[in-house]
C-alpha cells in the first residue's frame, strides 16, 4: 500500500501516541517503523492495516492520494476520444461521455455527444449530488429538459453560437444538486455539452449524516426545513452555547424580541451590527446569520446565453475573456471563455484546482514542474488540460479555450476557515508536510 507518512504522523497526533507506542501496539519493532515513517511511503498491506487498527482508522484514511507534487496535467484530443463510452437510454444509444484531464481520484469534466434525435423529448436522469456548470459545445442547437412538466424553465433551447466570434461557443448554466436533465438535437446538425459536476461541499457532512441513526438524521432534516433561516441557524448556535433567545439578548443588554427582530430582518441597516456584536459575545460567526444571495428559477438553475457573454467580453492579463454562468449561492463554480491571440498572455494562478477545454486552433500551454523546471506542451480541439492550485501558467498561440472550476480547494468554505483563522499563514506552513511528533517522542 502506498502509504503517505504525513497522515500517519497527523492520526498519531490526534490519538496522542508516540512513535515507540504505535510501533508496539502494531507489533512493528520500532525502528523499522521510524525507518518507514521517512521512507517512500511503500507499506506491506499487512503493515498498513496493523497501525490503521492501533490508530483506529481506515487503512484508507493513511493512503496517498496519487497528487503529490502534481502542477499541470494534459490530455490530447486523440487521448480524450479513446475514453469514449457509449450510454443506453430509453431504447437508444443516448450519449457518448469523454473525460477531460484530471489527477487520479478527481472529478473532471466530461464531454457529451448528444444523441437524442430532434422531436423526441429525453428521459431525464435522476440528477447528482454535485452542482454542475455546463456549456453548449454545438455545433448544433439542443434541447434541455430539467422537469417532468415542460413548462419555460424546464425546457429550453440551449443555443450554439454560429456567427463569427465562435470562440463563445454557446450558451451555458448552472444547476444544483439533484436537479434532474437531459438534453436532446433541436435540429439535424450534431451537437455536445461539456458538463463539470464540481466538487461538492456537502459530500462529507452526507458522508457523516449516512452513518447516523434514523432519528437524528430526521431532526437535522427538521430543522432545516425548507432551508435554514437566520433564525433557526441562531437557535442552533445558541443552543450549542447553552443559551435561550432571552438569554443570548440579555448578554447583548437587549431583549429577546428585538434579537429576534434582527435575526428575521437580517439584511436590513442595524441588524448586521447586532448580529455581529453577537457572534462575538458568544463566539460564533456571525456571517451565518446573514441571508446567502439567490439568483436562479424556479427549478434551480441559473442561465447565461451568447448574447450576455457578448456585452460582457473584457481584456484580462493579455487575452480576451468573458463569464460563463454563475451563481452567488454557487460561488464556487465558476468558468470563462478564454481567446487567446499571440505570446502577450501573462501567468495566470487560480487558487482552486482549473480545468481548460480547447475549443478552437492551436495553442500551448506553458508551466513550471514541481523539480522548478519549465515545460510547455501543444494543443488542438478536444485537447484538455487540469492545472493545481496556485500553479502559474500561461497560454500562447492563437486559439480558443473554455475554463472551468470548482471547490475542490480553495473553496469558498476554505476562504471562511482560512479568514478565521488564527495566524493563517503561520498555521498553514507548520501543518504541510507536518513530520514532527505531538512533542512527547524521545
Amino acid at each position: 500500500m502506498h502509504v503517505d507518512t504525513y497522515k500517519v504522523v497527523h492520526w498519531m497526533n490526534v490519538r496522542k501516541m508516540t512513535a515507540a507506542q504505535v510501533a508496539k501496539a502494531s507489533g512493528i519493532e520500532a525502528d523499522a517503523f521510524a525507518a518507514s515513517l521517512s521512507g517512500d511511503g511503500e507499506w506491506p498491506d499487512d503493515v498498513a492495516a496493523a497501525v490503521a487498527r492501533t490508530l483506529v482508522i481506515e487503512p484508507e484514511k493513511l493512503a496517498a492520494s496519487g497528487r503529490r507534487d502534481l502542477t499541470v496535467l494534459t490530455r490530447t484530443a486523440r487521448q480524450l476520444h479513446d475514453t469514449r463510452r457509449p450510454i443506453q437510454r430509453d431504447g437508444i444509444h443516448f450519449y457518448n461521455y469523454y473525460t477531460m484531464a484530471a489527477p487520479p481520484g478527481a472529478v473532471a469534466p466530461v464531454i457529451l455527444d448528444i444523441l437524442c434525435p430532434e422531436g423526441r423529448v429525453p428521459a431525464l436522469n435522476n440528477g447528482h449530488m454535485e452542482p454542475a456548470i455546463t456549456v453548449n459545445l454545438g455545433p448544433g442547437d439542443i434541447n434541455g429538459r430539467w422537469g417532468e412538466e415542460l413548462s419555460p424553465a424546464t425546457w429550453q433551447v440551449m443555443r450554439a453560437n454560429g456567427d463569427g466570434d465562435a470562440w463563445i461557443v454557446g450558451d451555458s448554466y448552472v444547476e444544483p444538486s439533484f436537479c434532474p436533465h437531459s438534453y436532446s438535437l433541436a435540429s439535424g446538425i450534431p451537437a455536445r455539452i461539456v458538463s463539470y459536476t464540481g466538487h461538492s461541499n456537502l459530500a462529507a457532512l452526507v458522508e457523516d449524516v449516512n452513518d447516523w441513526a434514523e432519528r437524528p438524521a430526521q431532526a437535522l432534516l427538521d430543522h432545516l426545513g425548507d432551508g435554514p433561516s437566520p433564525r433557526a441557524l441562531a437557535v442552533l448556535l445558541l443552543s450549542r452555547r447553552g443559551h435561550t433567545m432571552d438569554s443570548a439578548a440579555a448578554v447583548l443588554g437587549t431583549s429577546g424580541e428585538k434579537l429576534a427582530a434582527a435575526l428575521d430582518d437580517s439584511a436590513g441597516d442595524t441588524a448586521d451590527d447586532v448580529l455581529r456584536e453577537l457572534g462575538s459575545a458568544l463566539g460564533f460567526d456571525h456571517r451565518l446569520l446573514l441571508p446567502p444571495e439567490r439568483r436562479h428559477d424556479s427549478v434551480g438553475k441559473t442561465y447565461r446565453d451568447i448574447a450576455e457573454c457578448r456585452r460582457d467580453t473584457r481584456p484580462f492579463l493579455g487575452y480576451q475573456v468573458t463569464s460563463l454562468a454563475s451563481a452567488p449561492h454557487l460561488p464556487d463554480l465558476t468558468g470563462l471563455y478564454v481567446r487567446v491571440d499571440g505570446d502577450g498572455g501573462e501567468d495566470l494562478c487560480e487558487p482552486a484546482e482549473t480545468h481548460y477545454l480547447v475549443t478552437g486552433g492551436e495553442v500551448n500551454l506553458h508551466w513550471t514542474t514541481a523539480t522548478g523546471r519549465d515545460a510547455s506542451t501543444r494543443l488542438e480541439p478536444d485537447g484538455s488540460a487540469w492545472v493545481a492550485p496556485f500553479a502559474a501558467h500561461r497560454w500562447t498561440g492563437d486559439g480558443a479555450l473554455i475554463k472551468l472550476g470548482s471547490g475542490r480547494h480553495l473553496s469558498y468554505l476554505d476562504l471562511y476557515e482560512l479568514a478565521n483563522t488564527y495566524s493563517a499563514a503561520a498555521t498553514l506552513r507548520r501543518a504541510r508536510r507536518d513530520g514532527r511528533g505531538w512533542g512527547y517522542d524521545s
